[in-house]
């Protein structure tokens, strides 16, 4: 299956990747992000670095589980799909093929395979998500769901996530089938196809990212504030007055703010570029020189040059009102 083939098949139906965001479990998407995805509404984009790093160690993680577990792994090169719901999709990293078995999908079921194995690599910082190697449910949420996912439309009973942290250190943990969490997330999943993407109505947003897809312009009347609203815009109110204050106490005192004290150190350094211990350079204070148009400049010389190629930036400001 190419790429395309790939892309256009994602949209025929709720995968691994999307589950999550449905359920309001991923860190990265959300349902608004799945919905204008599956009706061909979201821009296309490039892969991201820990995306793109992702996949090329997806072989090296898959090989090591091999080895340390002593098990056959095998790709499935095609799209899976539940033998009930057609919009049920898996795509999975590798099956665990059962010894002098091949791994084939037949019917709704993967035969030939013992468990699936999804590969992941997270960074060091997310190390606590996933605990100690004993530690069998510490893994984070938004896996376990996908993992659920793929056993739901597999048939399997189990499924090894592997991931390799910080590029040093490998951990294995296992999600087990359960029915009754398969039911509700199938339950879940379905109501968003059919009322959302098949319906082509729009998941309401929960964050201010959602609302900004959703609603890039404003229309220009108002709404009543409710009592959820108030307190939301009295928390702001409150969280804006500690920034401030914050800000006056790091920059206010001319010596011991963060102007001061930044003051001192260019003081110090004279016409110095860098500030060093040993071999160890500590802060730098370069002289930087960039090119940029100078539009006013350019405007009075050639203005009709410029309004042919003038393109006006549009983008929703939230304010506040001073009390």
């Amino acid at each position: 299956m190419t790429q395309e083939e790939f892309r256009n098949a994602r949209k025929t139906g709720i995968g691994g990747s999307d589950i999550a965001a449905i359920l309001g479990l991923s860190p990265w998407r959300t349902a608004v992000d799945v919905w204008m995805d599956k009706t061909g509404r979201a821009p296309d984009t490039e892969p991201t670095e820990a995306m793109f790093w992702g996949t090329v160690l997806e072989d090296v993680i898959a090989k090591h589980y091999a080895d340390t577990e002593q098990r056959k792994v095998q790709r499935i090169g095609e799209m899976m799909r539940h033998p009930k719901h057609a919009w049920m999709l898996a795509n999975i990293d590798r099956a665990i093929v059962t010894p002098g078995s091949r791994a084939r999908f037949d019917v709704g079921k993967l035969l030939g395979a013992d468990g699936i194995l999804e590969c992941k690599t997270a960074s060091a910082y997310k190390a606590g998500e996933w605990g100690a190697p004993e530690d069998d449910d510490a893994i984070p949420t938004h896996y376990a769901a996908q993992a659920m996912w793929y056993l739901a439309i597999t048939g399997l009973d189990w499924c090894d996530v592997a991931v390799l942290i910080g590029g040093q250190k490998y951990l294995v943990k296992r999600v087990e089938r359960d029915d009754d969490t398969i039911q509700g997330m199938i339950e879940r999943a379905e109501e968003f196809w059919f009322k959302h993407v098949v319906g082509q109505v729009a998941p309401e947003p929960k964050t201010g990212d959602d609302a900004i897809k959703l609603f890039p312009r404003d229309s220009g009347r108002s709404i009543e504030a409710n009592p959820k609203t108030l307190e939301l815009l009295a928390r702001a109110v409150e969280l804006k007055q500690q920034i401030a204050a914050l800000e006056v106490e790091l920059e206010g005192d001319r010596k011991k703010g963060i102007n001061g004290v930044i003051g001192e150190l260019k003081a110090y350094m004279g016409d110095a570029s860098a500030i060093t211990i040993g071999n160890e350079t500590l802060a730098t204070w370069k002289a930087q020189t960039s090119q940029r148009l100078d539009t006013a400049a350019f405007k009075a010389a050639h203005p009709e040059i410029y309004a042919q190629f003038a393109k006006p930036s549009e983008s929703r400001v939230f304010r506040i009102k001073q009390q």
